[in-house]
């Protein structure tokens, strides 16, 4: 009877295709995107880029029929600034569909997409990086809006 489950358990296994794919951004654009052709079977594809500066990040991955339990998931590269060691972090996992926004410093990043494709079909992904203002701007910000608070009550002042 052990022997009838391990086998059909292989059988199972070997019946369905694997694919791995990886694809790297290099450092973030503005906006990067990948439509990725999946053969049916597991899916599990990393795209991984980096960040010169802190920035905002907004993504989504959209799948066009035939992937079940379809997520995502960011990562940031661990201490040893090495993609895929045991050592990364992951910093957020989402479902296909929608838009999900995360904070990130500068360094290196990645994403993993999984799933179960039913048939032949493809997926959408899609990342979206905003600059966050550094503290000092918000300072400058608050110093010029002092200096022409400080001119208009003057001119006030004046008349």
């Amino acid at each position: 009877m052990k022997l009838k489950i391990v086998a059909a358990t292989v059988a199972a296994f070997t019946a369905l295709s694997s694919q791995a794919a990886s694809w790297d951004w290099g450092t973030h654009d503005s906006f990067e995107s990948a439509s990725t052709a999946v053969a049916a079977g597991a899916v599990f594809d990393t795209y991984s880029f980096s960040l010169g500066t802190a920035s905002s990040v907004e993504s989504g991955v959209l799948g066009f029929g035939g992937i079940i339990g379809g997520a995502y998931s960011l990562y940031s590269y661990g201490a040893d600034n090495t993609f895929g060691t045991a050592d990364d972090v992951g910093i957020g996992a989402w479902t296909f569909g929608g838009t999900n926004t995360v904070t990130l410093g500068a360094g290196s990043y990645y994403y993993t997409v999984l799933g179960g494709a039913t048939k032949a079909t493809n997926y959408l992904i899609g990342s979206q990086v905003t600059a966050v203002p550094e503290p000092e701007t918000y300072a400058l910000l608050g110093a010029g809006l002092g200096i022409i608070g400080f001119v208009a009550s003057r001119r006030r002042r004046d008349f």
